[in-house]
């Protein structure tokens, strides 16, 4: 019963928050953070669902997978939005540098489960662009 009562107190929060993820509210507003780590989670969500048929583990993944995304998002994302002219072309690079991510914390053992299956180059990046897509979605949606 807990659970679900944090799961709806997500989602409403979310869904009352107005903030553009694109643009960073400098003073850090309470909407923005709401749909940044709304976008975030879910695209980690998401992206540890996909990788557990690939019989990975699932709370490290997790909490890897959401840090690296919020690295990724400060410390690439937004200077590529101020130096490309195209929010397509930071999303075809972010694409790209989350399936190396992917990829990478596949490599490392703590993240692997007895019966590991090798997680290809072309999957990691087909589930950094699945993973990409909802989070962008996401962000969208909260955004009005």
């Amino acid at each position: 019963m807990k659970k679900f009562f944090v799961i709806f107190m997500v989602l409403f929060l979310a869904k009352v928050a107005f903030a553009n993820p694109i643009i960073v509210d400098p003073l850090g507003s309470i909407p923005s953070v709401i749909v940044l780590g709304g976008a975030i989670t879910v695209e980690a969500c998401l992206v540890t669902l996909l990788l557990l048929f690939f019989n990975m583990s699932v709370k490290p993944l997790f909490l890897a997978l959401f840090f690296g995304n919020l690295v990724l998002y400060f410390v690439v994302f937004l200077p590529l939005l101020d130096l490309l002219p195209s929010l397509w072309m930071t999303e075809i690079l972010i694409v790209t540098a989350d399936g190396i991510m992917i990829k990478l914390i596949s490599l490392c053992e703590m993240f692997q489960e007895m019966y590991f299956k090798g997680l290809k180059w072309k999957y990691a990046f087909l589930i950094g662009m699945l993973g990409n897509s909802i989070s962008y979605y996401v962000g969208t949606i909260m955004y009005g």
